[in-house]
């Protein structure tokens, strides 16, 4: 049930909103807010995460895909027993990814903050996956290296254009989470630019993928870049949703459960591995 601020958090997400709310409380305790900023000041420029989706789709006409590195998540079932940053991200790079999706948290996603700084190495941009609840978190994904942050609508309500202009205000790509027209809403009055839409119910787990097929028409192609997540599969999945008007796509189960991870997003993507093509005679 949606409430007026327009949050719409139920018994699964309070426990996990309160314990990051505490982590970032003690994190705070360590560097504050006011010497993390300081320090962004010094950090090299990020890389551009919508720039490089709207380049790709523009340049190929397709959907360029965000691929997560994660390894577990407490919004989704897939989980993975061992997860190497750097080498997932150079697999990614080089099976056609456009974009890297990488987690701060060690709790529930079992990453770190230094992992936006190694998927960083391959030089895709970086999208910081995180349930985020606190300014603060903004920042100290700027300064790991980010290029762009995860900003949940049924999380923080009418709170998202603060965050958003706050992700600005560090040259970082506010990468805005909805699942129904409410929070469409919400997004588009606070301009953002980016809007993802989410298969799966974070709440439930479960996956419907009406929600894309209902909300995807929606979103005015004139002033926001569409991006389609949760349930995406296939290639025959992502020309769906590009029909639907999505311009890019972000996978993580399919990924992230699968054997070898590079050939499982060759296979997404209609391409051969290199190593797979048969020699010219």
């Amino acid at each position: 049930m949606t409430a007026a601020d327009g949050t719409s958090i139920g018994p699964r997400l309070k426990p996990i909103i309160e314990q990051r709310q505490a982590d970032v409380d003690k994190a705070k305790a360590k560097r504050s807010a006011g010497a993390l900023t300081g320090m962004i000041g010094e950090a090299p420029m990020t890389r551009g995460f919508l720039g490089a989706l709207y380049e790709r789709f523009v340049t190929t006409g397709k959907p360029g895909v965000i691929a997560d590195i994660r390894g577990a998540s407490p919004l989704s079932k897939s989980t993975r027993s061992r997860v190497d940053v750097m080498e997932l991200a150079e697999d990614f790079r080089d099976a056609g990814a456009t974009c890297i999706s990488a987690s701060p948290d060690r709790r529930f996603f079992r990453g770190s903050v230094a992992d936006l700084a190694t998927a960083g190495a391959a030089n895709l941009p970086i999208l910081s996956n995180d349930v985020v609840v606190d300014i603060y978190q903004v920042y100290e994904a700027r300064y790991a290296g980010a290029d762009a942050i995860l900003l949940i609508v049924s999380i923080l309500g009418d709170r998202i254009t603060e965050f958003m202009a706050r992700a600005q205000s560090v040259a970082l790509d506010p990468y805005v989470e909805i699942r129904n027209e409410a929070e469409l809403e919400l997004a588009l009055a606070a301009g953002a630019s980016l809007i993802a839409v989410n298969n799966r119910d974070l709440e439930t787990l479960e996956l419907d993928m009406t929600v894309c097929e209902n909300l995807l028409p929606k979103i005015p192609v004139d002033r926001v870049f569409a991006v389609a997540s949760g349930g995406v599969k296939s290639l025959e999945d992502i020309e769906k949703m590009a029909k639907l008007g999505a311009k890019a796509v972000r996978v993580a189960g399919a990924l992230m459960e699968a054997k070898d991870p590079y050939d499982a997003l060759h296979t997404l993507l209609g391409t051969t591995p290199p190593e797979d093509e048969p020699e010219e005679a």
